[in-house]
C-alpha cells in the first residue's frame, strides 16, 4: 500500500548541544604595584615569552607594536598573535587572539593585591574556533607558562 500522499515527513531530530568549552583562567601575583606589573607584561615580552610558544621559535622578538602582539624572526619574519582591542595601562589589556584557528578573545587583568598585583588571563570564545577542545588545552598550557616566565622576570617566587 502506498502511503497517503498528505502523509507529513517524520519530525526531524532535535539538534545535540555540545557543552559550552569552558574558559581559561590564569593567575599569578607579581611583587610590583599595576602600574610596574603592567609594564612588564606589555612593553618588555621579548624578554621573557618562552620561545616554546612562538611561531619562529629559537631567537623571536615578541613585542606589542602598532596595536598587536606581534613576533619577529632571527629573518625579519613577521606574525601577528593579537590584536589589541582595549588598552589601560596599570588595569587592563584585551586582545583578539588568533593563532589561525578562529578568533577568541584573551583579557589580562591587573589587580592590587597586598604589597603586589594579581595578573589574571582570562581567554575566552573557545566554541566558535576550530578544533576547539585542542585549542583551548593549548591554550591553557601556553598561558600556564607565560605567566610562570613573566612571573619569575618580575620577581615572584
Amino acid at each position: 500500500m502506498t502511503p497517503s500522499l498528505f502523509s507529513h515527513a517524520p519530525e526531524p531530530e532535535p539538534a545535540k548541544s555540545q557543552d559550552p568549552i569552558a574558559d581559561v583562567v590564569q593567575t599569578c601575583t607579581v611583587p610590583r604595584e599595576t602600574e610596574d606589573a603592567f609594564r612588564g607584561f606589555h612593553e618588555y615580552p621579548h624578554l621573557w615569552w618562552p620561545e616554546e610558544f612562538t611561531t619562529f621559535g629559537e631567537g623571536t622578538h615578541m613585542e606589542f607594536e602598532g596595536g598587536a602582539l606581534v613576533e619577529t624572526s632571527e629573518d625579519e619574519e613577521s606574525a601577528t598573535r593579537a590584536v589589541v582591542r582595549d588598552i589601560r595601562p596599570g588595569e587592563l589589556l584585551d586582545l583578539e587572539w588568533n593563532p589561525g584557528t578562529g578568533s577568541t578573545t584573551v583579557s589580562i587583568v591587573f589587580t592590587a593585591e597586598g604589597s603586589g598585583t594579581a595578573v589574571t588571563v582570562t581567554h575566552t570564545g573557545f566554541d566558535a574556533a576550530r578544533d576547539a577542545a585542542a585549542q583551548r588545552e593549548e591554550a591553557e598550557s601556553l598561558w600556564r607558562n607565560v605567566l610562570q616566565r613573566y612571573g619569575r622576570f618580575m620577581g615572584a617566587r
